[in-house]
């Protein structure tokens, strides 16, 4: 069943993607709102308030227009895209001629194929409950540190996702950044499947 329309907060570009393996990459932005989480950090507008509905001839027809230098590269996220993500939405996209890279929770099941999946667990949230099948082709898992992300918590994600290849971990960005900054160069040094990863976007001031 087709959705009538999509209610999506922003899309942006051509700029680059500011986080993971593909950081630097030049792509375009699909963001829904909505989310099921309440993150006390979340640094992102996904408010219903401002946002638009919006079909999916709309919305293949403004990523169509965006990606003026044909990245044909577009990141889906929100918000949490899952709750709106669906099979005709993913095909009119992939149509245009677009690789999809989704970011998600985890929490919520992905009713259509994208073709790069990266977890973002917020298990200090969600109480570490994941919708997503395990063995769901993950190709990237994204942990944003605090207090609460442990050595344990690194080995649990390795241990569900096995298949998974690219593994980062990302300081909080809140007051105490200096910290997690810190914690997460500790647990990459000590861990070195897993990565620093850093927002880059927000170094190099693009959106």
């Amino acid at each position: 069943m087709t959705r009538a329309t999509y209610l999506v907060k922003e899309m942006f570009g051509p700029t680059l993607q500011g986080e993971g393996a593909h950081a630097g990459r030049a792509c375009v932005f699909l963001r829904f709102a909505a989310c099921n989480l309440a993150c006390t950090w979340c640094d992102t507008d996904f408010a219903a308030e401002g946002a638009r509905r919006l079909d999916i001839e709309a919305i293949v027809a403004e990523l169509r227009g965006l990606d003026r230098h044909q990245s044909r590269m577009v990141v889906v996220t929100g918000g949490e895209p899952t709750l709106q993500w669906d099979a005709p939405l993913g095909a009119a996209i992939a149509a245009a001629g677009f690789r999809v890279h989704m970011e998600s929770n985890g929490t919520h099941p992905l009713a259509a194929p994208v073709d790069w999946l990266t977890i973002s667990p917020k298990p200090q949230f969600h109480a570490g409950r994941f919708a997503l099948a395990s063995d769901l082709p993950i190709a990237e898992c994204k942990v944003v540190v605090d207090d609460t992300v442990t050595d344990a918590t690194l080995a649990a994600y390795e241990a569900r996702w096995p298949a998974c290849t690219s593994w980062f971990v990302q300081p909080c960005m809140d007051d105490r950044h200096a910290h997690h900054l810190a914690r997460a160069i500790a647990l990459a040094t000590e861990r070195p499947r897993w990565r620093l990863g850093v927002q880059l976007h927000k170094i190099i001031a693009v959106p």
